[in-house]
This record gives C-alpha cells, structure tokens and sequence, in this order.
C-alpha cells in the first residue's frame, strides 16, 4: 500500500509503507533511515512507554515518522493492526524483546518484505534470547577490546552495535527491495546485533590467526607509535603519526628533532617497544599547549589530529555545521527544541527527506483508518521455496578505487550480493596489502579479509593510456566506489562533474574522513581521529579518559553507508534514469551513530555492571546492592572489588537477572553461535591456500548472500574485461 506520493518532491524510494513494531534501538534506527529515504513509515507505539529500547528517547524513535498507539488489551485496536501489517510493503520487528513471533513465522503478502532484528537471530543455540547491547557486546568481543590494557574493559557509550545493525538491515532491506522490483517477490530479513558485532571484530581476527594477543589496547595502535589520547591545557587531543616522516615532523615541533634519529624510536617496530617513554614525551610537550595550538601545529606538517569533542559541542563543531548534520526539531511532548542526526546520505540530484516533525502519539490513526478502506486485498503465502532467484545485485558492475578498509568494506559487501566488483589497484598495489601481520607467503590477513568476491585491475593512473582503460571500464559500470583524498580523482579527469559528461549513467560515491564539501579538505582522517571529533569519543572513558572503541567503527560506518548510498543510488538510477553522485563523511556516519545518547528522556534501568571475576568478568543488570546480596548469600566474598568466583560461578548466583560473561576475541571466534550462523567461512583464493573470512552479518532468506573467494596477489590472473574492450556492458 502506497500511503503517501512524493508530489514532485525528489526522493530514493516511491513511498512504500514501512509499518514499524520493533522496540530496539535499531529499529527505531532503520525505520527513521527509511523514513529519509522517501518511505511513509507508520510507528506503532504502545500504550504506556516502557522507558525500554527505543523508547528511552522517544524523539529518536519518533522524529519524521507516523504514529498510531496501539492497545493490545483492546479487540479493535488488535484488528487495525492486523490490517496495517498486511497492507505494509515493509514489516520491521525486533521479536526477541516484542514477541510477535507469527508476523516472522507465518504467511505473508507476496511482495512483502520482513526485517527482524534480534539479539542472536534466527538460529543457533543463542537463537531468541533478548540482551541488550552491553550484554550482546560482552558475548561478541566489543567489550574486552575497549579500555585500557591495564584496566577494566569499557562500556562504549552510545548503542553502536544496535545503530550499526540499523544500517547493515538497511541496506537488506535495499537489497531486498531491488529482488521484489524485479522478480515480484518480497522475502524475509535476519538481521543479529551478534553477528554485526563479531564481524567488526576484522582487525583482531588477523591476530588471533597468528598467536597474537587480541584484546584492547586503550588509545594506542597494536602495531603502531605515537598514536594515543594526550591531555593539553584545555582538554583532551588525539595524535596519530605512526610513519617515520610524522615522527620526524613531531620531534621537530617539541623541539627535540635529535630524537627522529634515536636508535630507540627510528624505527616504527623501536617506537612500539618504546611507545610508553614516547606517550611520555608526548604529553610533556602537549601539555604546555591549548587543543587549538597544539592542532595547528600539528595540521600545519600534516599530522593526524583532533580534539575531543564533547556531545554538547557537537552543534557548533565547524565542519558539522558547514554539513548541516545536525536537525533541530521541536519535540511536542515536552516542548523543547532537541536535536537530531540529519541522513549521512548526501547526494547531487537528489538527498535524504529532513526528518522535519515528532508527531504527537497517536495522531495519525484517523489518516491510515482512511487508507485501509481502499487498500487492496492480498493474499497470504509463504515467500520461501521458490525456483532459485538471480542474487540481488547480479549483472551490476562496481569499479572500485579504495584503500584500507572503508570503501573495501562496501565493496566486499556488494560483491556479496552478487555484484561484479572490480578493484583498480596502483602498481605498488593497496597500502594494506603490506599491513601486519602477514602470512608466510607474504600475503596480509587484513588484505584478504577486506578484500572478498572482487576481481582486480592494476592500473597506473598516472599514465594516459591506463586512465584511458579506465574510463573504457566505466563506460560498462553502473558504480564508481572511492575513499581517495577529495579531489584525487578529479585531478587525474575523473571528478563528479567530469563524470557526469562522460558517464552520465554512473552511481557515483565518494566517502573519506570529513567529505568533500568540507571545510576540513586536506585534514588527514583516520578511524581514531574521527571518533574524537564526532562525540563518540566523549562518551567513552576508561579511568576517565576518553576512549576509543575496540573495534575500528568509524571505518566501519564509513563502510556501512557506502553500501547503503549506493543500493539506494541504484533504485533511484533505475526507477528515474538519474544517476546520484553522493558525497559520504565519516564524521557525519559516526555521529549519526551518537545521537542516541543525545536527548535520552528515560535511563535503562537498571544500567550493565562490570563485576571482576577470578578468571575474567560478568556484565549484570541489575542493582549493584541486589547483585552484591546475591554473592554474598552464594557464598563468595568480594576483596578488592574482585569476587573470589570464576565467572562461570558468578554467572550461576546470579542467573535471576540478565547476565553474560565478557568473553576474549579468542573464545568469540570459538563460540558455538559464531559456528552456526557462518560469521566465519574458509574461502580460496587464486594462487594462494584458502583464508578464514567474515560471512556478511545479514540474512536473505529468499536470495541468500554468498561470499566466494578472496582477492589474489597483486597482478595475479588480472584481465580487463571483455566488455570493456569495446566499451560495452
């Protein structure tokens, strides 16, 4: 059913009707991205807010939605949504905390698509059982690799797993979209916060593979020094300069330039084993510094750096604001200006809908009442069990020019479902083929692992005749993928504008560290210095230090959303002949990822608690008098915080409350769950042994994904394709 018309307004999707029951956070979240995609999404609301979920922040929950209250003590109202779930083009549910199990398990309307997102999914020995995100993030391995390595693991403090599971069923949903258009069928979704976390887990797998210790490491880089958090007179700044050149450049501006040549930090391998005398160093110099000195020092010679910038300075942080990332929206209960993310979606001819108005609860029953009565019948079946289906994303094609992990990630993804992806790679190859560790052939585990179901290029961009082949290669593509420096491409004749002449039908999608349109052009971006800069940082503290994440989520967002932007660019392209050139920040992706913890309006009661065992920790929710209690009356005692129990006793005396124990990477990749929902596969790869890589943390079930193989060495069995001889797809 169709709710709503665009009435000549621009937007991705023709107004499907997403009908939204879940009460996680990342449904709150994939509705409200849909909702900026151009569909009606119609939230149902109950009738007392609990304070759980999403609805610890309503506006959140709420903003540019519909809202209808249901009662489910009341026969008409359980009527009415019966009726809505059937009209719904889109169903989104969390049942492992709502139930609804039947709206997943039972028949639906041919072309309808259902989107569950669950805790641990569908399958498995964790299968239904509802935790939270701290509980989730202590089965999955985000806990132990945040903090200090000295220190307790630390809570990050904003929902990144549910929002990151917000935007992996997003792009689902897109791909789902893109089956139903063209074969006629709708299909069912599996999305698990599980799934998503472990597989973000991409830098400590190459580790654990190879002996390492994969644990938190606080601010620093496991393979890379100077790299940390450092206090000046005014706050808090992250400096990365881990090459030998930013070393160099760093000891020049503390006045001690000898100390580029000190045998104990001339290498990168001597200032890892000495990373605690350079922290040292460090903060001596940064110490007598503002943050706005000291990062114009810094940005002068080209040195990755950033302040900490805290939630409530987001709105006025220089670079958000040139973005207009952030929305301010009137929140009719309370009466209060809030604010919100605006869509990291930003394109050319066409951009996300504003999430203009939080609707007053209940208001819109009357409206879609109206619209059921001319709604169309549809039958009911199941949409399993069909002849097998073309995947998603076959016969479109994916040039992609990426490094490191962001764009590589998107990529990797598309190829997924079924995308012809084709990596161009200079003569040196990607940067990340060198990362640490590697294998005995030489090969990097972290290449492999970014770099899954592509084919590759070596192209020298710098030479006429290879731009040439490239421009012929994109003559038969429908996608151009990059996270190069802004203005790399078009420097070599591949800008947007100089696209659009040549390759009018190419989706195209830049993302980097603080986009193009930016008033950050040439500031370097890495994963840590974005953190700081979006809020996330703040949120984080391990003994009161601003902390990044375990797990890189900056560069996974980047990541997430290239996906995202370009599933939607290509249904636009395909419904209206226009193809989007989007330009993707990853500071608008992480903070987007933040904004749950802006205008919370309810606390989670009661918050996780970290409770050290002998042999590790347990998370807990519950009153920490009433946790204590319960110990106490098992038989254990508490000295010096730590309870004289395993955490498999531990886990036993508290079995009343929700509880998980806060497993290493090493027990993760062991764990039961991981091994029945496939995170982990054994793929080939031309020339080489095979590689254990990461399965995509969401479920088709009508139009399964399918990771294949891994990318080769460099100039291994490299071919232009045949089509692109004659410039032809």
């Amino acid at each position: 059913m169709r709710a709503t018309t665009s009435n000549g307004v621009k937007s991705f999707l023709d107004a499907p009707l997403v009908v939204e029951l879940g009460s996680r956070i990342a449904v709150g979240a994939a509705g409200s991205l849909a909702a900026q995609f151009g569909a009606t999404v119609l939230c149902i609301e109950p009738k007392e807010n609990h304070g759980r979920g999403k609805w610890r922040n309503r506006p959140f929950a709420m903003a540019g939605k519909s809202s209808i209250v249901i009662d489910g003590n009341d026969a008409g109202d359980r009527v009415l949504l019966e009726r809505l779930t059937a009209a719904a083009d889109i169903l989104l549910l969390s049942t492992d905390v709502d139930g609804n199990d039947a709206l997943w398990t039972g028949d639906h309307p041919d072309r309808q698509i259902v989107c569950d997102i669950t805790a641990f999914g569908h399958t498995g020995p964790m299968a239904g059982k509802p935790m939270s995100e701290a509980l989730v993030g202590a089965l999955a391995g985000t806990l132990d690799t945040t903090g200090e390595r000295d220190a307790s693991p630390a809570f990050i403090g904003a929902p990144i797993l549910e929002m990151s599971s917000a935007t992996f069923a997003t792009a689902a949903i897109l791909a789902a979209m893109r089956v139903q258009r063209l074969h006629g069928i709708g299909q069912r979704i599996d999305v698990a916060v599980f799934d998503v976390a472990v597989t973000g887990l991409i830098t400590f797998l190459p580790l654990y593979l190879t002996g390492r210790e994969a644990t938190r490491s606080g601010n620093g880089h496991p393979l890379l020094a100077p790299w940390g958090v450092y206090r000046a007179r005014d706050g808090w700044i992250v400096i990365c300069a881990p090459a030998d050149s930013h070393w160099s450049r760093v000891c020049a501006l503390m006045g001690k330039p000898e100390l580029a040549h000190d045998i104990r930090f001339s290498s990168p391998l001597g200032r890892l084993e000495n990373r605690r005398l350079i922290d040292e160093l460090m903060s001596q110099w940064v110490g007598t510094l503002s943050i706005a000195q000291c990062e114009s020092e810094l940005m002068r010679v080209g040195v990755a750096c950033g302040p900490i910038v805290d939630v409530h300075e987001l709105a006025a942080q220089p670079n958000l604001v040139h973005r207009k990332s952030i929305q301010f929206i009137v929140d009719p209960q309370s009466g209060s200006t809030i604010q919100v993310a605006a869509s990291p979606i930003r394109g050319d001819c066409v951009t996300a809908v504003p999430l203009a108005v939080i609707p007053v609860p209940d208001a819109d029953r009357e409206r879609f009442t109206r619209l059921l009565q001319t709604a169309a019948t549809t039958d009911r079946q199941k949409v399993e069990g069909r002849p097998e289906l073309p995947s998603p994303c076959a016969g479109i094609r994916i040039v992609e020019i990426g490094h490191y992990t962001v764009a590589p990630m998107a990529g990797r993804m598309l190829g997924a479902l079924g995308a012809d992806v084709i990596k161009i790679e200079s003569p040196e190859g990607d940067a990340i083929r060198k990362t640490a560790p590697l294998r005995s052939d030489g090969a990097s585990y972290i290449f492999a692992l970014s770099n899954t179901d592509k084919r590759g290029m070596v192209l020298n961009l710098a030479r006429k005749d290879d731009c040439d082949t490239l421009d012929r290669l994109l003559r038969t593509a429908d996608v151009l993928l990059e996270n190069l420096k802004p203005g790399s491409l078009g420097k070599l004749g591949f800008g947007s504008q100089q696209l659009k002449v040549r390759h009018p039908h190419l989706v195209y999608c830049a993302v980097n560290g603080f986009g193009t349109d930016s008033v950050y052009a040439t500031r370097m971006a890495l994963d840590t210095v974005i953190q700081a800069m979006s809020g996330l940082m703040a949120l984080t503290r391990s003994n009161g230090t601003p902390t990044k994440t375990g797990i890189s989520i900056s560069d996974n967002l980047g990541g997430q959303f290239g996906l995202i932007a370009i599933l939607a660019g290509l249904e636009y392209r395909d419904r209206t002949g226009e193809a989007v050139h989007f330009d993707l920040s990853m500071q608008d992706t992480t903070l987007w990822a933040t904004q749950f913890a802006w205008n919370q309006t309810k606390e989670a009661d009661p918050g996780p608690m970290l409770i050290p065992a002998s042999d590790g920790y347990v998370v807990c929710e519950a009153p920490i008098a009433a946790i204590h209690l319960q110990l106490v009356r098992a038989g254990y005692s508490i000295a010096n915080g730590i309870v004289n129990a395993t955490r498999d006793e531990v886990l036993g005396a508290l079995d009343q409350f929700p509880i998980a124990p806060c497993l290493t990477v090493a027990e993760v990749f062991k764990h039961p769950q991981v091994a029945v929902r496939e995170l982990l596969l054994n793929r080939p790869a031309p020339g080489q042994d095979s590689w254990l890589v990461f399965q995509p943390p969401f479920k088709l079930l009508s139009t399964p994904v399918v990771v294949r193989s891994v990318m080769s060495q460099l100039g291994h069995d490299y071919a232009i394709p045949k089509a692109a001889e004659t410039g032809e797809k």
